[in-house]
């Protein structure tokens, strides 16, 4: 466990004494795919820290649609807000993949913050990043049409999880249309058709590993500043 934590940007700063002390806290949790890890409006008892797999975050309007808030990979975390104001969880976590979580509870979390302050202001630099992100896509959402919308989400898709080829192209796997849709307030096929005229473009090319695509993120930069 101690060879996992290490790689984990939260706890990259800590000791081995203090890995050993964290690895300790935890408990290990396997999830299905498609199953619901933590619900919007339950007690926030734990931290989660994705040890394999996929999840997203999201919420539901009054009506019962979905919105997606955000994706999350192996290493990140999540839970930390009810941890930190200690209300109940403001939004629901599904595994996209079968996943693993490592899960530390908050009795035993707290002792760990006072005595590694540098975690503390890592979980709230974490919280601040995630609250800007919601910031600009709602931003977005309420003055860009749909494909804008997709260029700039397609450009921080790539900066955030692609690898970088050159100052040009990334390698990333996109989420899938429908999964893109339900973040950017739009339909499936309408994503569908932006990504089509974008692959006709040749601005997104397939590559031959599975799920694989090239991005152009300069020519996307490129569209979003002729918008402004």
């Amino acid at each position: 466990m101690i060879n996992i934590l290490r790689k984990i940007p939260l706890f990259t700063e800590l000791s081995e004494d203090e890995l050993q002390a964290v690895a300790e806290l935890i408990t290990r949790q396997d999830v299905q795919k498609k199953n619901i890890v933590v619900q919007e409006g339950e007690p926030g008892e734990a931290l989660y820290i994705i040890l394999e797999g996929s999840v997203k975050i999201s919420s539901y309007t009054a009506e019962g649609r979905e919105i997606v808030l955000s994706l999350l990979n192996k290493g990140s975390f999540f839970g930390e807000m009810s941890l930190l104001d200690k209300r109940p969880r403001s939004a629901t976590v599904t595994t996209m993949e079968d996943a693993r979580f490592a899960q530390v509870r908050r009795t035993d979390l707290e002792p760990l913050l006072l005595k590694q302050p540098g975690i503390a202001l890592k979980l709230l630099s974490e919280v601040v990043a995630r609250l800007r992100r919601t910031s600009q896509v709602l931003e977005r959402i309420s003055s860009m049409d749909v494909p804008h919308r997709l260029y700039a989400y397609l450009t921080d898709h790539c900066r955030r999880f692609g690898q970088c080829e050159d100052d040009q192209w990334f390698t990333t796997v996109l989420p899938t249309h429908q999964l893109m849709a339900d973040q950017l307030s739009s339909s499936r096929e309408t994503i569908s058709r932006a990504i089509s005229t974008l692959k006709k473009e040749g601005i997104l090319v397939q590559c031959e590993g599975r799920g694989q695509m090239k991005v152009d993120v300069q020519a996307l930069e490129t569209l979003l500043e002729a918008f402004q």
